[in-house]
């Protein structure tokens, strides 16, 4: 019988080149996509192997390796400061429980801050409040100032610190750490912690945070004016998931002394395990993935994080759910030919397929009251079950997929980008890649026939030995 390990080398000989594949040097955990009119697109990918890199998604190569962690690298993010001398910076978190801060234009270590106990596992951005939000293992949440990142002064920086070198397509890696976390990095410039959020009881897994709108005028429904138009409070809803599928919503703001302030204002456990990808649309979607094999669609207040958000629809896979990536018809460059009300699902599981959903589908319309109705406990696995609604599978990766994105090419092309823990970022074109009609690789084990022993008798009495058998 074929082992575990045998059938992945033939899947991963056999799906070596399919989605134009970006081979890494170790694991990604985590990326971002930037985009620039008229330029390459770029991941920036935290990864297993202590390193955050800079990748270009149409040539494929590096183009810049910012070491200095002691762990894997689980997140990155990014602050554009203020003030007439504006600058863009890279923050990156990681296992040796500490976040770093780059300067993107002279690629200058610019902080370390150890401010967990336990594994950074994500952080995020708040730039209205001017703070970065980090979650740990440790179960806490700590909010820190970026306002004294507004005043940097990159020229004595750099006049200490070595300039980073432009990475080296042979480079050698950074090598994999196993067992326990290294010792914390030594603080270097550290930056503010202004206050903790301690209400989880399980390591924080996934921030999403959205700003607060003023309510709308007596008598006037939301559908009857623009979100982009409506007036921001100066308040932001700040969602928190944790390993155990429980999402809590703060309130963040600054009071009239200029002062950030935290509450948390409502929590919700609508999954029964970890919740490992969260995103939030315009209109106050929140699509969450978890590890109890199903991706929930729920509905927030835009303009209360004290309304908790409201199960309309569940997609239940087979599989548990690792990333997601909603596709609004704003998003991507569609091509003429698309039904302009279809709009689409992408969803990566533990068993390293990318699946489509068409949202247009009546299995899956919200519906508030049935959610409300459902006793789920998540279900059994079954690689063989197609979920309601599901239009394509697209197999690729030969391990579990950790995020999709979308991006643009500088031609203006729509592409769609994914990662695995198999080491690679796949690139698929698309709408070409849901039109594409690809061969499911299927593998059959085989028994192999022991080879036969040489009898010790000779023809005749391997005879009457027969025929003694079978008298009895």
């Amino acid at each position: 019988m074929h082992s575990g390990s045998a059938i992945r080398a033939v899947r991963s000989q056999y799906l070596s080149e399919r989605g134009q594949p970006i081979k890494l040097a170790t694991k990604p955990i985590r990326l971002v996509v930037r985009e620039q009119p008229g330029k390459e697109a770029e991941a920036w990918v935290a990864e297993s192997g202590f390193v955050v890199r800079r990748v270009g998604l149409e040539s494929g190569k590096t183009k810049q390796i910012y070491r200095g962690h002691g762990g894997p690298v689980t997140s990155v993010a990014f602050y554009t400061t203020g003030g007439p001398d504006e600058r863009e910076l890279l923050i990156s978190g990681s296992w040796d429980k500490s976040f770093r801060i780059w300067d993107l234009q002279t690629k200058a270590h610019v902080s370390t801050n150890v401010g967990h106990i336990d594994f950074v596992k994500t952080l995020t951005v708040i730039p209205s409040l001017k703070v970065l939000v980090t979650g740990s293992s440790d179960k806490d949440i700590r909010i820190w100032d970026l306002s004294p990142l507004d005043s940097l002064d990159i020229a004595s920086i750099t006049s200490s610190a070595p300039r980073l070198e432009e990475e080296k397509e042979n480079a050698t890696p950074a090598p994999q750490q196993t067992g326990a976390a290294p010792p914390p990095a030594s603080s270097l410039r550290p930056l503010k912690c202004l206050f903790a959020l301690k209400a989880h009881s399980r390591p924080i897994e996934q921030f999403v945070s959205y700003p607060l709108l003023e309510p709308l005028p007596e008598g006037v429904e939301a559908d009857e004016v623009d979100i982009a138009t409506r007036r921001r409070t100066g308040k932001v809803a700040l969602l928190s998931a944790d390993s155990m599928g429980a999402v809590k919503v703060w309130e963040l703001r600054r009071d009239e002394r200029g002062e950030v302030k935290g509450e948390l204002r409502c929590e919700v456990r609508h999954h029964e395990l970890g919740i490992y990808d969260m995103q939030v649309g315009p209109e106050g979607e929140l699509w969450t993935a978890s590890a109890d094999n199903s991706v929930l669609l729920s509905h927030l207040s835009l303009t209360s994080a004290s309304e908790p958000p409201v199960p309309t629809l569940r997609i239940p896979h087979p599989a548990q759910t690792r990333s997601i990536l909603p596709l609004p018809l704003s998003s991507l460059a569609y091509s003429p030919s698309a039904a302009p009300h279809i709009h689409y699902l992408l969803t990566g599981s533990s068993d390293e397929l990318i699946r489509i959903f068409d949202l247009s589908d009546s299995s899956l319309d919200p519906s508030p009251s049935r959610e409300q109705k459902r006793d789920w406990r998540g279900i059994a696995l079954d690689l063989s079950a197609t979920p309601e609604g599901c239009v394509k599978e697209i197999e690729g990766h030969t391990h579990e997929i950790v995020q999709l994105c979308a991006y643009t090419t500088s031609s203006g092309e729509a592409w769609i980008l994914s990662a695995s823990l198999d080491g690679t970022l796949r690139r698929w074109k698309w709408p070409d890649v849901l039109r594409e009609k690809v061969d499911k690789l299927v593998i059959v084990p085989v028994e192999e026939e022991e080879p036969k022993k040489e009898s010790l008798l000779t023809e005749e009495e391997e005879r009457e030995l027969a025929e003694l058998m079978g008298e009895e």
